[in-house]
Parts: C-alpha cells; structure tokens; sequence
C-alpha cells in the first residue's frame, strides 16, 4: 500500500527533479535519490532550479528531516544518503546553502567509508523491504521522459525548438 502511494507520488512529482529528491528523502529512498541526483547533469540548470537546490538543503535542516540527519552517523548503511548529500553540494554554487550543507556533511563520521563496496550495497532496512515491488529502473526512465519532455516545451517557448542540448541558463 505505501509502495503504491510512493509510486504515484513519484509519478505526480517528477515533473520538478528536486521535489522527487525530497519524496526520496522522505521515505528514505537513498540509492534512488542519488541516482536521480546523478541524472541532474543532463538537465538543464537554471537559477529556480538552483534556488530549488537551495530550498532543499534549507529543509533538510528543519525537524522533519532529523531522521534523515541522525541516519548520517551510521555511515555503513547509508552511503547513498551520504553520496546523494554530497551531490546536491556539488550542484550548489558558494552559497550559504553550500555553507550549510558542507558543514553538515563535515560532521559525519569516517568519510572514507563512502565508497560502496560489496560490504557497503545492503541497503537500509526500509529499502530492503519495499526493493521487491518498486520498479526503481522505470521510474527512473519515467523521470528522464518527464523532464526531456519540460526540456523540449522550454526550448520550444524560447524559439530554440530542436537544438536540445544542456545549457547553464543564469
């Protein structure tokens, strides 16, 4: 049941990629929110969708997330939420969102323990769980069309139509 209800939010919210980023978060769906962190590189990077980042790493500060926080001491099951963190910090420019967020990850413990190694690919309890019945690859390929499709109608608003290659819009 709540496997169904993650699928249909994903499905409603990926049409903005930092807001499927936090239901990941929410329901503590680390490995997919790095995954979809990583495909932040094909899109395009406007300043609302740093703004967004922004907004993201402001939360993550705010009691709803203290789950998520205090998972960060355990280091060993949770490289992806460590990975997907570091992530969003790599997307920051300088800012006072990157100053928090740096100094977050400044407190986990043993950063060297990052790498996912064949000890480190358990996942969470609550991954392990619900892993069985999530097709994570579709909906991951259903993000991918969600955004290529915002892709094209901005292009295609601004006159630039065919030629859909990444651009840093600032």
């Amino acid at each position: 049941e709540s496997q169904n209800l993650f699928c249909c939010l994903y499905r409603s919210w990926c049409h903005n990629p930092v807001t499927t980023v936090s239901l990941c978060f929410l329901t503590q769906n680390y490995q997919h929110a790095y995954d979809l962190i990583q495909k932040f590189g094909d899109l395009e990077v406007t300043v609302d969708f740093l703004t967004e980042v922004d907004k993201l790493v402001q939360l993550i500060e705010c009691p709803i997330f203290t789950y998520l926080r205090l998972q960060l001491l355990d280091v060993k099951n949770n490289p992806y939420l460590i990975k997907a963190l570091y992530g969003l910090l790599m997307l920051l420019p300088q800012s006072s969102a990157f100053q928090l967020l740096s100094h977050r990850l400044q407190c986990v413990p043993n950063p060297e323990l990052l790498q996912t190694g064949d000890g480190l690919k358990a996942a969470p309890k609550s991954e392990k769980a619900d892993s069985p019945s999530i097709d994570y690859a579709e909906l991951l390929q259903h993000f991918e069309r969600v955004q290529k499709k915002h892709l094209e109608v901005r292009h295609q608003r601004s006159g630039r139509g065919d030629h859909l290659d990444r651009r840093v819009v600032l």
